[in-house]
This record gives structure tokens, sequence and C-alpha cells, in this order.
């Protein structure tokens, strides 16, 4: 779904982005980096599909590891984004660092000083998303490696 977004997002759209959001579209850096996110949320979408695949004999060791790295690989990246981003916002929120962890004032951030709560929150749900999402490929890929461990499997 997020891979979606970030089609939309290439294309100019600003659904899910909260108020007094405006993209160029189709420009140059954001349109190379909505795409490639794009392609990274269609990849974690297969990995988490392969990762729920119970009962079905892995190809080999190599495709097992090789699962299992991008898992790890999806684990690692959306904990650091939606942690980075909670911790951000909270620090910013709570007034304990104006300029939270990425040392840019609300206006930087948001675009104006004082966005709307729909903004605000809009944001912190794609953060905690994002936290949510590494946590589960992080428990998914624990589960799998520990029962390829156990089936007799390589390390995984």
């Amino acid at each position: 779904m997020f891979g979606a977004f970030h089609v939309h997002w290439a294309l100019g759209g600003t659904a899910g982005l909260g108020e007094g959001v405006a993209l160029d579209g189709l420009s140059g850096g954001m349109l190379v980096y909505d795409l490639v996110v794009a392609g990274l949320c269609f990849l974690g979408a297969w990995t988490a599909a392969a990762l729920g695949r119970t009962g079905r004999p892995y190809d080999g060791a190599l495709s097992r590891r090789l699962l299992l790295t991008a898992a790890w690989a999806a684990a690692v990246l959306l904990v650091a984004r939606g942690g980075a981003g909670v911790a951000d916002d909270l620090l910013r929120t709570t007034g304990a660092l104006t300029h939270g962890l990425s040392g840019m004032t609300v206006e930087e951030v948001y675009g104006e000083p004082r966005p709307s709560a729909v903004t605000l929150w809009s944001m912190r749900a794609v953060d905690a998303y994002f936290l949510l999402g590494g946590l589960l490929f992080a428990r998914a890929a624990s589960r799998t490696g520990r029962a390829a461990r156990e089936a007799g499997g390589t390390r995984g």
C-alpha cells in the first residue's frame, strides 16, 4: 500500500501527507526517490509474503539466506526510520529539543509554523506505521530463522 502512495506522490498527489503540503510531482530528485522507495515497498511486500509461506519448503539454503537477509534489512531500515521519526517528533513536541533529532524546526519539517492537527497526526501515524512494520519484519525473520534451524536447515 505504501508503494502505491509513493507512486501517487511521484505523480504529484498529496493524499496521506496532511494539509498544506504541496509537491512538485515529476520533479527530478523526488520522482526518482519516490519510484525507488515504491520499488523497495513492493520488494518488502514480496519478502513479507515469502516469509508467510508456512509449511512450504525453501528452494535451498541460499534462497533462505537471501529471504532472511531481505527481512532483517527491512526490519532495521523500518525501525530506524520509524523510531527516529517518533523520537524526533516526541522531542520537538515536548520541548525537550526544539529542533528535534533532525535539527529542524516545526516549520522546516511541515512547511508551516503551526501545522494543523490533521497534518501532525497523519505524520505521526506514518512514523508509527514504519516502526510497527519494522518490528513485525524482525519478528517474522526471527521466527523463520528459528524454524529453519529447528528443521535441520542451514543456519539462517
